[in-house]
């Protein structure tokens, strides 16, 4: 029998909500300035259905594993192993650490920016502090200490963001949303930063578990937990593109928005975008530590050096070292690991295994409950436009388009 449900409704889109908005909002702007508004828009609310069909064919994945198991609690990549064997297994973990350590440099690099900034002190410096600051903090911080300097940031995430949109209003021009013609080269490019965004899927699992694996609890809970991210970052981009002329801000128009402090309102609204960026990083970096955490950790117990799992130093260490180092050798990493996380990472982790994890399953077991309806026209689908964004992707990093 299915576990018993011990989580309502609200508090499981709520648990997606909030794993879904963190740093990659900062990258946003940035990636769609060149698309425009009414385009960049139309690429979001792609990216939410592509995210959200991913999310259930991973509760399908999991309710299926833990049927055939008897474990109820069972992560994605235990998920994986179950469904697809061990090869396909060990290439998704390695994925899942390419993300995780791909993220880490990109919020070491941008929270080691913005310390910096604050106190004038180089950027490479910032980006060792934030990492040896937040993530040892995180590291060998007591835990309900650590949860609740989280749920505080998280707090202070929600007001920030209230106050750049009252703030905000004042300065907004309306105009500007639709200067920028649409771009079709530089909506797909937006893609990657957009489906990173929107990311909630290492929870999936954990929420399908707790909802008793009941399929319309958990196409609520995913539909309308991830629906509130969506109208956030468009209120954002919508946001920066009237306040900041994208078209001469650079590459980054977050950043020229916190450099332009003219006047009283512009100081606000640069202090605000400083608070709201800082702890967007610091909540997103305390979740993909513990990711990374649980990984190195279970590398370690089935290597020959398995006694070295349950050092916390040693595992501190392996998660905060290398991101650190790499944001201090090149602080502007932030955008261009974003990026590739986005490119590389996501598509294959929550495109196409989730995809192929479905279609294995279902030419096993016809009577398994299916909870992404279209068969394998949007199995194949998943697969293609990942495998797409992929392929452009490496074309690109190789000078090639």
């Amino acid at each position: 029998p299915p576990p018993a449900a011990d989580m309502s409704d609200a508090s499981a889109a709520a648990l997606i909500a909030g794993t879904t908005v963190g740093a990659g909002v900062l990258a946003l702007p940035a990636a769609t300035a060149g698309a425009g508004f009414a385009a960049s828009t139309g690429v979001l609310c792609g990216s939410w259905v592509f995210m959200a069909a991913a999310g259930l064919l991973v509760a399908e994945a999991a309710a299926a594993c833990a049927r055939r198991t008897g474990e109820a609690d069972v992560g994605f990549l235990a998920t994986v192993r179950e469904l697809l064997g061990d090869d396909v297994s060990r290439v998704t973990g390695a994925t899942y650490a390419f993300l995780h350590y791909a993220l880490l440099v990109a919020y070491a690099a941008q929270g080691g920016g913005l310390l910096a900034g604050a106190v004038g002190a180089p950027a490479a410096a910032g980006a060792l502090v934030f990492g040896a600051g937040v993530g040892g903090g995180v590291a060998f911080g007591p835990p309900k200490l650590v949860d609740k300097a989280n749920d505080a940031f998280c707090a202070v995430v929600a007001a920030s963001f209230v106050t750049l949109l009252v703030v905000g209003a004042g300065a907004f021009d309306a105009d500007r949303l639709m200067s920028t013609a649409p771009d079709a080269k530089a909506s797909f490019e937006a893609v990657p930063i957009s489906i990173l965004s929107l990311v909630y899927h290492n929870v999936i699992p954990t929420v399908s578990r707790r909802l008793g694996f009941d399929r319309a609890r958990i196409a609520r809970a995913v539909l309308l937990g991830s629906a509130f991210p969506l109208v956030m970052f468009i209120a954002w981009n919508a946001l920066i593109q009237g306040v900041v002329d994208v078209s001469s801000a650079g590459a980054d128009p977050v950043a020229a928005l916190i450099a332009a402090e003219s006047g009283e309102e512009g100081a606000v609204l640069s202090t605000a975008v400083q608070i709201f960026s800082f702890s967007a990083v610091v909540t997103s970096f305390v979740g993909f530590y513990y990711g990374m955490r649980g990984y190195v950790k279970d590398v370690l117990v089935e290597s020959s050096v398995s006694s070295l799992a349950d050092d916390e130093r040693i595992l501190a260490a392996a998660v905060l070292v290398p991101p650190s180092i790499l944001a201090a050798v090149d602080p502007t990493l932030f955008l261009p690991a974003l990026d590739a996380a986005g490119t590389f990472g996501i598509t294959l982790l929550f495109g196409i295994v989730p995809a192929a994890c479905a279609w294995q399953l279902r030419r096993e077991d016809e009577s398994s409950e299916v909870f992404v309806p279209g068969g394998d026209a949007v199995l194949a689908a998943m697969v293609g436009l990942s495998a797409f964004v992929i392929g452009e992707g490496a074309l690109d990093a190789l000078g090639l388009v």
